[in-house]
């Protein structure tokens, strides 16, 4: 009986590892700018994205029994800040993209992914997780440049481990809220139309 109890408790130890374990996640980022701003009628616009990051990895889901696991973008997030930024120029009224020639009144934006992380902790009952986001868009037009910088933080509060379509809802209404505020930005608004 002393065996088979010692059997029963090695299965139940290997059973509870298991529901505590927590696997990596890959978040699908497709962040909506939402703007209202317009370009100057006819303005062809030159678009670039560079991921800055020192790592892929965002940061590591945590359990109250202390287990962990990486989140990483599911897809480039060169693409990603791409395939946004363009969206949210069609909003404002362009239509035309392409490679700068060099021409009078074309528009080049370049968007720099600093940083994007995601930390946890596990305080009593209740899981607090905090994002942060840092971009840089950089404006070049007629030989003259703006740049600005826009950073964004989105908090949570669980007393669950956040889900992988959680935890995809909070990193798109982050990316969301600072793409938006880069591209309403007044100031490179002004510079567009000051060099047009």
């Amino acid at each position: 009986m002393s065996r088979c109890k010692y059997l029963l408790f090695g299965l139940l130890i290997v059973l509870a590892s298991g529901c505590t374990s927590l696997s990596p996640q890959q978040i699908q980022l497709q962040p909506q700018i939402d703007t209202q701003q317009r370009l100057p009628i006819g303005i062809q616009v030159e678009l670039d994205a560079k991921d800055l990051r020192k790592s892929p990895i965002i940061g590591h889901r945590v359990s109250r029994f202390e287990k962990n696991a990486f989140i990483t973008l599911a897809t480039d997030a060169r693409y990603t800040l791409l395939s946004s930024a363009q969206q949210g120029l069609r909003q404002m009224g362009a239509y035309q993209f392409g490679n700068n020639t060099g021409q009078r009144n074309e528009l080049k934006i370049t968007l720099l992914l600093d940083d994007l992380t995601y930390k946890a902790s596990q305080e009593g009952s209740q899981q607090q997780v905090r994002l942060k986001m840092t971009l840089r868009l950089v404006a070049q037009m007629n030989g003259r440049s703006f740049s600005g910088e826009y950073k964004s933080e989105q908090g949570y509060q669980s007393p669950l481990t956040p889900s992988e379509s959680k935890n995809q809802e909070l990193f798109n209404l982050l990316a969301s809220d600072t793409l938006s505020r880069a591209f309403n930005d007044p100031k490179l608004l002004n510079f567009i139309n000051q060099q047009y």
